[in-house]
């Protein structure tokens, strides 16, 4: 098994937390000569919140590209002096450490930084937080910024 680190992973979601992530992130990918990937996520319970509220399918899309892109846009305004990484981004839909999980297993010698808890304390409180999950899940290696 090779450990060598070819891309990191950011998860964000607009929280300080994945804020302080992907600045750290930026760091790691300058010391290891890699590109850093801002990666959200739209829960898989918005979708479906969504879909009862009778939104089209191209409704819940249009809601999952602006939440992805209030996420990116925080994040590139922290990272807006960073130079010499390069910055690519994502969307997925889903549970978001699955989501996570399923990009390490997809994409040989990813690393992933992600923020210790995101914009949903009490959620992770009832259900565990992303940065357990993936931690729990993945065989990729994982740093978890608090």
């Amino acid at each position: 098994m090779s450990h060598e680190i070819k891309e990191i992973l950011v998860p964000v979601d607009g929280s300080d937390n994945g804020t302080r992530a992907a600045l750290f992130a930026v760091d790691l990918a300058k010391s290891y000569g890699v590109g850093i990937r801002l990666f959200y996520v739209f829960p898989a319970a918005s979708v479906e919140i969504i879909g009862m509220a009778g939104m089209s399918r191209s409704d819940i899309d249009q809601a999952a590209q602006a939440a992805a892109q209030k996420a990116f846009d925080i994040s590139h305004q922290a990272l807006a002096d960073v130079t010499g990484v390069s910055i690519e981004q994502e969307t997925s839909m889903g549970d978001p450490a699955e989501e996570v999980i399923r990009y390490t297993e997809d994409t040989p010698g990813v690393m992933v930084v992600l923020g210790r808890r995101g914009l949903s304390a009490m959620k992770s409180l009832l259900m565990g937080s992303v940065s357990d999950k993936v931690l729990r899940h993945t065989k990729a290696p994982v740093v978890v910024v608090t």
